[in-house]
């Protein structure tokens, strides 16, 4: 054991003598450059250098100048020196070399010498300041009180990088900080965030054995200087300080400054007594979540804190209104949440308009944007938690709107209607469940009380009045279902005739591509188009046709198709077009071919590339692309619960399909229609919603949950009845029964999801017209984004919490989209506030409710009242400048209000 201890000792001792070595190599050259240029470069004839140390006695015996004579002050007396230098070789250069330190001035015979001389010095800290540049040779003693840090190359060729020729005390103490925090800047913002960051590894926090980094600042002695900086940017002091408590602190003062009246008991104690430091402190925090490598351990410390303060339990005695700004814990997002939801089961919309402006607020803050919790490849749960609660509430209020009933003089009105607005029923119902699916399958049950509302608002309201209503022009003499004809709207059986002939006839060589999306109703249709209508170069324009009944697949496929005649093979439910039969896609695209036509699946052509799309259709003048999304997935027990989600991917596929044909297949022309709608309710049909049939008569030949198909049906008190030669334009006879209303006659095969009937949800088939528009019409109706303006002429800010109140001059539109800005407050480019993410998104045409109010706080400092400040919004994707205005800063008090 003593051998292999004395062995390592020697080791030691050799590496540390060739170290030493090295720098003593590495010194003689610095030296030898550093007074070459005293005496070569910058002209001086006399060079003091005082040793006191003696650390380079023998180095300065073997200094080879040229030209240079170098003389050992203890080897030659003053007075003999004074003549040597001034009388007889008053030219010649001298280093004068003295191992001890420089005189006081009245003991220093040479003084008048010196000071016209220059002086030279070779410590260590003289050394390490020619090294790093600095000008001020002042810190050199506090450099040598840093010597462990310098002993390390690698660090102090990391400093060489940051420091700056008039660095000072605070300065170089920052640049080292930020060396041992790894600090891509040496600002006391950056420099905290990673050393907080330095608590976390991966999902674990460790918040009691001091990181890495900061055993390094205790090591190097930079404790005082941290803690001071701490106190000097956010006032947190303490007898022993650690980051826990300093996190602990800055988290605790940014909830309280961003709830109103005074802080909870059980955080009180942690509470700054100058609340003027709480805007520095709110900075910083926003500054920290809005960084994006470091965004993620903002997150783990705040929830550990959170934990630690049980702030779920104190954030339960505040409602979603006293807590809208809170960003400093996620607890705060759920207790928000909650609130909501419990407005809406006890309350309704009685509180509809400030759970919009907070559910508004909440979507451009941190949680809903990198909440830990994900719901798909973008979205958070709370942004999602909030898209069905604000449909829950547009719900309620669409149903307070009608709350007299859904009552019109005639079957027109009402499909008018429909068409219009209450469509919106359909379409906020399948978003509310289309979220809280989402929200549900993430494991959050937040939603289920206002899933109960919903529900009770559209299939216990909205679809009862509706069937009411439509149900009355059904049966009244002479029914509607004798003609099946409404005023200036045009029957799907004509869909050919009138959509697709005419732009054939007008344009020889022009093609037109038809796509087909089974049982795309009309409230996914309308959204589709707005979505088509954001790109520049396309504008889509949504229309009616009255769908076939019975509403069902084989039927409606068969009425979009050119055709002379069509209708039903002899004694069976099969579907001819001019004898032909039309139930595959190459049966279809037969027909099509005797039109210059041809039928393709939308799959099969998004896989072909662009050279194969257009040999492909290369001779057809008309192309009908065939989509299956929705029906695909609701027209079965198994999957008929994702009915909602397979509309929103049809759409985004629809959407996709229209820019690949205008894009790749250079179509310029495309009609999206369907063959029929559907109904979907989430919960699913009891006994009431049965239809009981009668005896089952002989001629039936075709019997589905929501029609049946046969040949001289009697006459049923519990169905409406008709013959597909009036509802379908058949050229044969098919009578028909279909349930009343909403009923099914049976629930085997799936009961949510449901179409064969009358309800208009099954019958307003949509057409969508898809133009791609010439550059002069892409121009007029290019697509930008609502703009913005600051209201008021006052640019003086006076107090650290500063209201800035902007306007949104356009309505959201679909070739008006809203924008999003960064607002900050900065002196040229440097943040001096928090900034606030605000999504200008109204939709209103009243300018009242356009206004936004932006609440900025700024940092805690002081400020020049003569001195131009900025008021900037940006875009926070591009960091591109929206607006820049001019203000000034004049605090007269550090005052809140």
């Amino acid at each position: 054991m003593l051998s292999v201890s004395l062995s390592t000792y020697y080791r030691t001792l050799q590496k540390k003598k060739q170290l030493e070595f090295g720098d003593l190599a590495m010194n003689a050259s610095k030296i030898t450059d550093s007074l070459s240029q005293l005496f070569h470069t910058e002209g001086h004839r006399i060079v003091f250098w005082h040793d006191p140390d003696q650390d380079f006695s023998d180095l300065f015996q073997d200094l080879d100048l040229d030209g240079v004579h170098k003389i050992a002050l203890p080897e030659i007396g003053q007075l003999e020196l004074k003549v040597r230098l001034e009388l007889e070789d008053p030219e010649s250069k001298y280093l004068l070399y003295a191992p001890a330190p420089e005189p006081a001035m009245e003991e220093d015979w040479l003084l008048d010498i010196r000071l016209y001389s220059r002086s030279f010095s070779a410590d260590r800290a003289s050394m390490l300041l020619s090294d790093l540049g600095l000008r001020h040779h002042v810190l050199r003693e506090h450099i040598s009180a840093r010597q462990a840090f310098f002993k390390s190359r690698e660090r102090l060729a990391k400093l060489q990088k940051l420091v700056t020729p008039d660095d000072r005390e605070r300065d170089l103490d920052l640049k080292i900080l930020a060396v041992i925090t790894k600090a891509d800047h040496a600002d006391f913002d950056t420099i905290l965030k990673r050393l907080f960051g330095a608590m976390c590894s991966g999902e674990q926090c460790d918040v009691e054995t001091p990181p890495k980094p900061w055993q390094e600042i205790e090591k190097f002695g930079l404790t005082a200087f941290f803690w001071q900086e701490v106190a000097r940017k956010f006032g947190v002091t303490a007898h022993t300080p650690s980051l826990f408590d300093l996190l602990l602190k800055l988290l605790v003062n940014d909830f309280v400054a961003a709830v109103p009246g005074e802080a909870p008991q059980a955080v009180l104690h942690f509470c700054l007594s100058d609340t003027a430091f709480q805007h520095n402190i709110a900075v910083f925090l926003d500054n920290w979540r809005r960084d994006t490598d470091h965004l993620h351990t903002y997150r783990l410390l705040s929830g550990l804190v959170a934990d630690r303060l049980n702030m779920a339990n104190i954030l339960q005695a505040y409602d979603a209104t006293e807590i809208q700004d809170v960003q400093t814990f996620e607890a705060a997002e759920r207790q928000i949440i909650r609130c909501i939801r419990s407005g809406i089961t006890q309350n309704g919309i009685r509180d509809r308009e400030a759970f919009k402006d907070i559910i508004q607020t909440r979507r451009d803050g941190f949680w809903a944007r990198h909440g830990t919790e994900a719901v798909g490849a973008s979205s958070s749960i709370y942004t999602t938690t909030y898209e069905a609660l604000e449909a829950a509430l547009d719900l309620l209020a669409l149903r307070q709107a009608y709350e007299g009933g859904l009552h019109y003089a005639n079957a027109a009105a009402m499909y008018q209607a429909y068409t219009q607005e209450l469509y919106r029923f359909d379409q906020l119902y399948r978003l509310f469940h289309e979220a809280a699916d989402d929200v549900e399958v993430a494991g959050w049950d937040v939603l289920k009380g206002v899933q109960k509302v919903v529900e009770g608002c559209y299939s216990n309201w909205y679809l009862d009045h509706l069937a009411e209503g439509w149900g009355a022009f059904l049966q009244a003499d002479p029914s509607l279902l004798s003609s099946w004809r409404l005023e200036s709207v045009p029957n799907q059986h004509q869909f050919f005739a009138d959509w697709v002939q005419p732009v054939l006839r007008q344009h020889a060589k022009r093609k037109i591509f038809v796509i087909v999306s089974d049982a795309l109703r009309f409230e996914a249709a309308e959204e589709l188009t707005r979505t088509i209508n954001t790109k520049s170069r396309f504008k889509a324009q949504l229309h009616t046709q009255l769908g076939v009944l019975p509403s069902y697949t084989a039927l409606g496929m068969a009425a979009l198709l050119p055709h002379t005649a069509y209708g039903f093979a002899e004694g069976t439910d099969k579907v001819l077009v001019d004898g032909q039969p039309c139930a595959t896609l190459e049966q279809r695209h037969q027909i099509l071919a005797q039109h210059e036509g041809l039928a393709v699946e939308a799959t099969r052509l998004r896989e072909m590339s662009k050279e194969q799309g257009r040999e492909l259709i290369q001779s057809a003048r008309v192309v009908y692309i065939y989509h299956n999304q929705i029906d695909a997935t609701g027209d079965n027990a198994s999957s008929e619960s994702s009915a909602f989600a397979a509309t929103r991917k049809a759409v985004n596929e629809l959407a996709a399909l229209v820019r690949h044909v205008i894009n790749n297949l250079n179509g310029s022309t495309i009609l999206v229609t369907a063959d029929h709608g559907f109904l979907y309710q989430d919960t699913p049909p009891g006994d009431l919603e049965k239809s009981q049939l009668p005896t089952k008569p002989d001629g039936i030949v075709k019997a589905k949950k929501r029609y049946v198909l046969g040949n001289d049906l009697p006459q049923s008190e519990v169905t409406w009845q008709g013959n597909t030669r009036s509802t379908a334009g058949t050229n044969t006879d098919m009578d028909f029964w279909i349930p009343k209303g909403v009923n099914r006659f049976h629930f085997a095969g799936g009961a949510k999801f449901i179409h064969g009937g009358a309800m208009p949800q099954e019958i307003v088939v949509p057409v969508v017209q898809v133009r791609e528009l010439n550059s002069e019409k892409a121009q007029i109706w290019a697509v930008s984004q609502v703009d913005i303006q600051r209201l008021g002429t006052n640019t003086k800010i006076v107090n650290l919490i500063h209201k800035f109140e902007f306007i949104q001059t356009t309505a959201v539109t679909e070739r008006c989209l809203p924008r999003t800005l960064v607002i900050s407050l900065r002196d040229g480019d440097q943040l001096i506030s928090d900034e606030q993410t605000v999504t200008f998104d109204s939709t209103s045409e009243s300018m009242e409710e356009r206004k936004r109010v932006v609440k900025l706080r700024l940092k805690k400092q002081e400020y020049d009242p003569a001195k131009d400040y900025a008021l900037v919004l940006r875009d926070p994707r591009t960091a591109i400048e929206y607006g820049r205005e001019t203000v000034t800063i004049d605090l007269a008090f550090w005052d809140d209000f």
